[in-house]
């Protein structure tokens, strides 16, 4: 005994440990690998365990004494959802009345911020069974309390994969050898095998599933790897590699990634070379960066090659990870910027559909935090699109977070940063939020819809997703609408008259409209502008208003300029004089609002030609000047002098842009 005691009595204890063992006397965790730089934390992967047996974790110096004021935490993984874990204690020991500093909680995730599933103290010995794709258990240890004999825990951890008869396993595998030819099918049939058969081929079509896992560890061994994944026509694959492990030196053993069959490719999209070794979790049980990839075609081909022979199962280089095939007819164009964007151009997609509901692809798997996903859809020149939100669910009311709408949409009230609040965007191009859907909302409400005649952007936002939740789920349709309500139009002409024609309303209370419609007058000749906006509603500014701005064409947002006037509805009727030789100018029409806009605009132009002003135009007295715009000028009296002498009407030179 080397621990200096107060204690009359002592408590001894003898243990059997191997002279080569590093982690000291007493049990031996079984399967697990402790983390470096951590007193007591380990980390526990499934295919590290299914291939030995159970794996046994312990607190610390089991079966001694546990030490006081101590948080040991033990990471369990699991790489696919078809394997969940049963953790059974055999042993607890703990002091009784103790369960605030003394106890064995489990979380559903790699921090104690994720979902609490159960606490246990005392001499609860009970067996749990959970799925993945992580766990925690954290052992928390307070003060030494008499009679001094309490020595912790131990427990069994079993992976087993679940019994299904509803989704069988996704994938098909062909192997040959130079003496013989098998084919192996696991729980599902693929189409018809692909040609050039390697030593191990691993098949998966989209035809038969739509996302799944996919790991080399699940079939015999062989030097060489072929992974062929062919979706539909219309298909694009996302493939993200979760863990692969590459021992060999000098890039004898590599990962290879082809978009499209090897054959018809210039070469592979990337390579991985070993040594290398990378697991979907870090040495504190964190989640780290995947290699994602997104072909651009039905086919993407992963080659793994390993020329070493392996001692062991658990010593084979290997590679595994997750697949999703997606229809870019139906669902978007998926973008590569992220894992779940995507866009709908008014062009090519269908003029009306359903909203996906992120989240739900084996793609998700791993994710322990913060998921967002932008489905954007883009109208063309002559469209607009409607977005209907037709419910929610599920959505977490913590932290509190209350939707209101009003006149000018939907807007989420919380004292909280949105970023920690599961919630539903409905953003412009600007990134200006057209609506917002969170926690506390009535079902009346639904449905929610917009129609814009500019892009509009459905933001999924989960503030802490894990996999056995799944984050909340809504219901959602688009439609393009073919109209000319709204477009970016040029005027040359020298006066017209713009109004916008009548649409017909739903019958749903929470429709609005989004508009940012742009007028561009523009002339040739040098002209003298004045405008006419008026109309009959008595709507706030917020409501909707029109903008005169300069033309500017630098400007990355529709070349305006400087802003010069605004109109409101609330105004009625207002005329603007514009400044002399200000030729072209926007106007833009702003709307978030329950009902369309009214008014009507007038404009007509001055126009100066040679031989018929002998002087410039007077500009208006709240006229904004624009000397930027303006060339010098003879001055009147100039002007007058020089009549007088020549009697001819040259006394200014104009120069006239030919038309």
């Amino acid at each position: 005994i080397t621990e200096k005691t107060r204690r009359s009595q002592f408590l001894a204890y003898f243990s059997f440990t191997s002279i080569n063992n590093t982690e000291g006397l007493g049990f031996q965790p079984k399967g697990g690998m402790k983390l470096q730089n951590t007193d007591c934390d380990w980390l526990y992967q499934d295919f590290s365990c299914m291939k030995s047996g159970v794996c046994m974790l312990a607190s610390p110096s089991y079966p001694g004494l546990y030490p006081p004021n101590r948080q040991c935490k033990y990471h369990i993984t699991i790489s696919n959802d078809r394997v969940r874990v049963r953790i059974a204690f055999s042993t607890l020991f703990l002091p009784q009345n103790h369960c605030s500093t003394d106890y064995v909680a489990v979380y559903h995730g790699s921090t104690t911020s994720s979902p609490h599933l159960i606490t246990l103290c005392a001499n609860q010995k009970k067996t749990l069974d959970y799925p993945g794709p992580k766990l925690l258990i954290e052992f928390s240890s307070g003060p030494q309390v008499p009679p001094y004999n309490h020595n912790g825990f131990i427990a069994t951890l079993e992976f087993y994969e679940k019994s299904t008869t509803t989704e069988p396993s996704p994938t098909s595998s062909y192997q040959t050898t130079e003496h013989s030819s098998t084919t192996q099918y696991p729980m599902n049939l693929s189409t018809t095998p692909p040609h050039d058969l390697f030593q191990c081929e691993i098949f998966i079509s989209g035809n038969n599933t739509r996302s799944g896992h996919f790991d080399t560890r699940e079939y015999e061994w062989f030097p060489t790897c072929r992974l062929i994944f062919k979706g539909r026509p219309t298909d694009v694959i996302h493939i993200s590699l979760f863990n692969y492990r590459l021992k060999a030196p000098s890039c004898r053993s590599v990962i290879e990634i082809f978009d499209g069959f090897m054959e018809d490719t210039k070469g592979p999209i990337d390579k991985l070379c070993s040594p290398l070794i990378k697991q979907i979790h870090d040495k504190d049980g964190q989640s780290i960066h995947l290699k994602k990839f997104l072909s651009t075609n039905n086919v993407m081909v992963i080659l793994l090659r390993r020329p070493t022979t392996p001692l062991s199962t658990n010593d084979a280089e290997f590679l595994s990870g997750s697949f999703f095939f997606h229809d870019e007819q139906v669902s978007g164009t998926m973008q590569p910027t992220g894992l779940c964007d995507v866009r709908y151009n008014g062009m090519s997609s269908p003029l009306t559909g359903v909203i996906d509901n992120p989240g739900s692809q084996q793609l998700y798997w791993n994710i322990d935090g913060p998921l967002s996903c932008k489905q954007q859809f883009v109208p063309a020149v002559n469209q607009s699109i409607t977005i209907k939100i037709l419910g929610v669910e599920h959505m977490s009311q913590v932290p509190l977070c209350v939707t209101q709408c009003g006149d000018t949409g939907c807007r989420c009230v919380s004292k909280t940063s949105l970023e920690r609040i599961d919630h539903l965007l409905l953003v412009n191009e600007e990134g200006w939020v057209v609506a917002c859907l969170c926690g506390t909302f009535q079902s009346d409400w639904f449905p929610v819809s917009v129609r814009s005649w500019d892009s509009l952007t459905v933001v999924y936002s989960v503030a802490h997703y894990i996999w056995s939740s799944k984050g909340f789920g809504f219901t959602a349709s688009y439609a393009f609408n073919t109209d000319n309500i709204c477009n970016d139009q040029i005027y040359t002409l020298h006066s017209g008259e713009i109004a916008l024609k009548n649409v017909s309303s739903p019958d749903n209370l929470n429709h609005f409209y989004y508009q940012s419609c742009t007028w561009t007058l523009h002339s040739n000749v040098e002209r003298q502008l004045e405008l006419e906006i008026s109309s009959k509603q008595n709507r706030p500014c917020t409501a909707w208003n029109i903008s005169i701005h300069e033309y500017s064409a630098s400007a990355k947002s529709h070349h305006l300029g400087e802003l010069l006037y605004t109109f409101c509805s609330r105004d009625f009727h207002k005329a603007y004089l514009l400044p002399w030789k200000l030729n072209t100018v926007i106007l833009r029409l702003r709307t978030l609002s329950r009902t369309l806009p009214q008014f009507r605009i007038k404009w007509k132009s001055q126009v100066i030609r040679a031989n018929t002003r002998f002087g410039t135009p007077t500009a208006a007295p709240n006229a904004v000047s624009s000397t930027k715009c303006l060339k010098p000028k003879l001055t009147s009296s100039l002007v007058l002098v020089l009549l007088i002498l020549s009697r001819l009407h040259c006394a200014c030179e104009y120069i006239v842009s030919s038309r």
